[in-house]
């Protein structure tokens, strides 16, 4: 279940990206995840799914890669809409 606090903890930087460059959405986030990580990708996805109602990121597609050897949940990228 702490798949739900890193995806909130996710989102408030997501946030602050977002009002630092005047986005009205955000389209993609991309993430990788550590085979070490300790964080399950499913329910992650899930948490996501969950929190993204009624924000910017409604509409944006997470990409989630799993990477070898590693215990990093890295957030690689956020892709913006901005007018």
């Amino acid at each position: 279940m702490h798949e739900y606090s890193i995806v909130q903890a996710m989102f408030d930087q997501i946030e602050r990206v977002a009002d630092a460059h005047g986005a009205v959405a955000v389209r993609r986030i991309r993430v990788t995840v550590g085979e070490y990580a300790g964080l399950d990708p499913q329910l992650f996805q899930s948490a996501y799914e969950v929190y993204r109602v009624g924000t910017r990121c409604a509409d944006a597609v997470l990409d989630i890669e799993r990477v070898a050897a590693g215990d990093d949940l890295v957030l690689e990228q956020v892709e913006l809409e901005v007018r």
